[in-house]
């Protein structure tokens, strides 16, 4: 019997790998803004336009949605990680190094930035509140916003979630604001919680509530500052960079 002989093929050298070109996971995947599908300024023009020529048919511009739909901006994580460790959460405040207040998190803060004065008492809003309302809209109300803003060829038999190419195109923006809002990372499916939002919209009519979204901003934003480092989630750079514009002007 012949003695086995080892085939004589080269070694293989593994590729030389540069551990610091390397791409390491982003672990701050989480740092994001929603982003419409619709351009900002065009869409707040065309809203306070229909407004102020009395064509808002559901009152959009009434309800406030369209001032807290902030431009959409580049993220830098780098940025919110700074703010967060200089977030003194007792003044509800971003410090710089030297001790001093870069720009307060407070409903007032916010709305003064938008130039927005509320002319009556808003009804405030949290997260619970939204889950609570949807977890009780009845089947007739839901079918009523779906006849208002869905298509006719895709009236819903089943409960929600809802795909948002269901609703009717003008409708969609409603969806990206509150989506907005909300922060959800996507506007593509329309749950309880929207709808909950949806149901203040009667054809022809004022929004049958007005929701003080600066509060619910503030408090989302001072939530994922506490808990960013467990969490890894912010949704609400492009408010962290007006704010920082806004009040820290005179530093350039």
């Amino acid at each position: 019997m012949e003695a086995l002989v080892a085939p004589n093929i080269a070694p293989l050298n593994a590729p030389h790998k540069d551990l610091e070109w390397l791409p390491l996971t982003d672990m701050d995947f989480q740092i994001q803004d929603l982003i419409g599908d619709k351009n900002h300024l065009q869409a707040f023009c065309e809203i306070r336009n229909s407004h102020l020529n009395k064509i808002d048919l559901y009152g959009i511009w009434e309800s406030n949605l369209p001032k807290y739909y902030l431009p959409s901006v580049n993220v830098f994580p780098d940025v919110i990680h700074l703010c967060c460790a200089n977030y003194e959460p007792t003044q509800r405040a971003v410090m710089s190094p030297t001790g001093t207040v870069l720009f307060h998190m407070t409903p007032e803060s916010i709305n003064e930035m938008l130039h927005f004065k509320p002319t009556q008492p808003l009804t405030p809003l949290s997260m619970g509140d939204l889950l609570d309302q949807g977890s009780k809209l009845s089947t007739a109300e839901i079918g009523r916003v779906a006849k208002l803003f869905m298509r006719p060829d895709c009236q819903p038999r089943e409960p929600p979630p809802f795909h948002h190419v269901w609703f009717n195109e003008a409708e969609r923006f409603i969806i990206d604001m509150i989506s907005y809002v909300l922060r959800f990372k996507t506007s593509e499916y329309v749950d309880e919680t929207i709808l909950a939002l949806m149901s203040m919209f009667i054809l022809g009519h004022p929004p049958t509530v007005k929701f003080d979204f600066a509060i619910f901003i503030t408090n989302k934003i001072h939530d994922q500052f506490i808990n960013l480092d467990r969490e890894g989630i912010f949704k609400y750079t492009s408010y962290i960079y007006h704010l920082f514009l806004y009040y820290q002007t005179k530093s350039f």
